[in-house]
């Protein structure tokens, strides 16, 4: 004890107490951006783990879903700790499939969400789908602070909010005094017989000091927001037309609403009501009817016929050989297909649509197969759904009891569609829709016409890449509803249709980087964004796009690979020492290659 006690060993504990703290310390910095140590994902957590999470959700999840809040679907925070990892590894893959197998988590989630079917992503791997609940669990990481300058001023919102309360008050208390003044003197006026307050000449005065305040804030909101006016910094070559057209509209009819509204408040004070002075009855001049009638007419014509030139130009068939990207539509996420080498886009239809294979419903042989089998399964299951319904209605009229409110309006409801037999119906319904798409399918492939190798070496982006100063025509086509696909900075709009595609040409002018000095602003990007309100993630659809150079472009490009590509199978060859067998292998060899080929397209 007196050994312990003593100085050299105080300072030996002191030491080593103090590299014991240091070694704490220093592994709790390693995860000082990240809110989480370990994760229900089993990967290691990491800052590159969770930021491929963030990017994979902002581009696969965010259109749907939230981490804090719910908006077409559930809020995702916490989610590992509410689903079992396995089972969430199954429904972000294939939640179609994992109803089908019977989950009654899975059918749960469908019913309580108005049985919308959330978005297969059958191309995310296991480690992606980790990566992404990874960030669930850790959220946004924290950005480094700038010790650079001073931190950020903290509001305190409840006195904000306090202070603004109280403003409203005084001003509805002043407004209250200053008309019981008002009305006191009026009344002191008709007890007197004499105008207390000359009205006549304070309202003629309050036209003057309309006039000057209301032009004054006008002019002063212009000078802070008149850059998001959208008239001087188009991305496109037709933009820049756009803005000229706008430009020389504004001078025009802005001088005519100062000049007008000048005169009208100019005048009302100067002719108001005087003693003495008898009003002047103009009836009417021919001449100055006709003056202001034919100046307008004639500036509004030039206008128009401007912008039908400019109209007619940006709608002018595009010229031979211009590049093609098609952008697809759906609730509530945009899609890119590129042509690959062969520089033509490969044919799509509607019927060859599936969750799953084919989300475009490009139009290739194998997709096409790959799509009739999982209708078969579809039939399958809608079968298997009508057979278990009276076992079904016995099950929720047996658990019918204990429930109230929501709850019980929910399984009461279930329980009348069976009844009705509104369930069973719409169950035969989708059979027919089933067999309907397969009957096409099928006889699409035996015609052959739709088909083409175009399609073989089409590339599937989330991203848009544009070549600077170089014509595109973006080809739209939607799956469900209207959508509109609105480019602002390009100056470009078109409605997105079902059923009817439609197609907008343009060139961009000015790099993604070049923007960004231009604006200042380091985090700029395009987009594509939805200018309808197509549902309740509306405000969420958006496709980010890429203005660069060739170079920029060729190296982007060169990482993509064909999304339709399939290896054909290494075939064995015969030894040339067996001539017997010869012919027989030939016209094996052939009717193998004929369905190595089938595969392939």
């Amino acid at each position: 004890m007196k050994n312990f006690l003593s100085k050299s060993m105080r300072l030996h504990f002191l030491k080593a107490g103090s590299l014991a703290v240091l070694l704490v310390l220093s592994t709790l910095q390693s995860f000082a951006e990240l809110k989480i140590q370990t994760s229900a994902t089993g990967l290691p957590v990491s800052e590159e783990t969770v930021k491929a999470g963030e990017s994979l959700f902002k581009s696969k999840c965010a259109s749907c879903h939230a981490l804090d809040r719910q908006t077409t679907g559930p809020a995702l925070a916490g989610v590992t700790e509410r689903r079992d990892l396995d089972w969430l590894l199954k429904w972000i893959r294939n939640n179609t499939e994992l109803r089908q197998s019977g989950d009654a988590d899975a059918i749960a989630i469908y019913n309580q969400y108005n049985q919308s079917a959330m978005t297969v992503f059958a191309d995310l791997s296991d480690d992606q789908i980790k990566s992404i609940l990874m960030y669930t669990e850790n959220g946004p990481l924290a950005k480094p602070k700038d010790e650079s300058g001073p931190g950020p001023v903290v509001v305190d919102e409840g006195l904000f909010n306090k202070t603004n309360k109280i403003l409203w008050l005084l001003g509805l208390m002043v407004f209250i005094i200053v008309v019981l003044i008002i009305k006191t003197l009026d009344y002191v006026g008709k007890l007197t017989g004499r105008e207390v307050i000359p009205w006549n000449n304070l309202n003629a005065g309050l036209m003057l000091a309309f006039l000057i305040i209301g032009m004054s804030a006008g002019l002063y909101e212009l000078s802070i927001h008149g850059k998001y006016a959208l008239l001087w910094d188009a991305s496109s070559e037709h933009g820049e037309k756009i803005d000229q057209m706008m430009k020389i509209t504004f001078i025009i009819t802005g001088f005519v609403f100062f000049v007008t509204q000048i005169a009208l408040f100019v005048f009302a004070f100067k002719y108001r009501q005087k003693k003495g002075v008898k009003a002047l009855h103009y009836a009417h001049n021919d001449r100055l009817e006709i003056v202001w009638t034919a100046i307008p007419a004639v500036v509004l014509t030039i206008l128009v016929l401007g912008g039908l030139k400019v109209w007619q130009n940006i709608n002018s068939k595009p010229a031979e050989g211009t590049a093609q990207i098609e952008v697809f539509a759906q609730q509530f996420a945009w899609t890119a297909r590129y042509p690959g080498a062969d520089g033509e886009l490969g044919k799509a239809n509607y019927n060859l649509i599936s969750e799953v294979s084919n989300p475009l419903g490009v139009a290739i042989p194998y997709k096409a197969k790959e799509v009739i089998e999982e209708i078969k399964k579809d039939i399958a299951f809608y079968e298997k759904s009508i057979e278990e319904l009276p076992e079904k209605l016995g099950e929720l009229k047996s658990t019918l009891g204990g429930r109230v409110g929501a709850d019980l309006k929910a399984h009461q409801k279930q329980i009348d569609d069976i009844e009705s037999g509104k369930e069973k119906s719409f169950l035969e319904l989708q059979i027919r829709r089933r067999k309907t798409q397969m009957d096409r399918i099928e006889r699409s492939l035996v015609n052959g016409s739709m088909y083409t190798e175009a399609a073989n070496d089409d590339i599937v982006t989330t991203e848009i890449h544009l070549l600077v100063n170089q014509p595109i025509t973006m080809k739209l086509r939607s799956r469900d509803v209207i959508h509109s696909a609105l480019m602002k900075e390009f100056r470009a709009q078109m409605n997105v249709v079902p059923g009817v595609p439609t197609q907008f040409t343009f060139t961009p002018t000015i790099t993604t980087e070049k923007k960004r000095e231009m604006l200042n602003n380091p985090e700029f990007d395009y987009h594509i964004i939805c200018n309808k309100i197509c549902g309740n993630s509306h405000f969420n659809m958006k496709l980010k796009i890429v203005v660069e150079d060739q170079k920029a472009y060729d190296k982007w490009m060169s990482e993509q690979k064909p999304t339709f590509a399939v290896e054909e199978p290494v075939m064995e060859m015969e030894s040339e020492d067996t001539p017997e067998h010869e012919e027989t292998d030939e016209h094996a060899s052939e009717e193998h290659s004929g369905e190595v080929a089938m595969t392939q397209f």
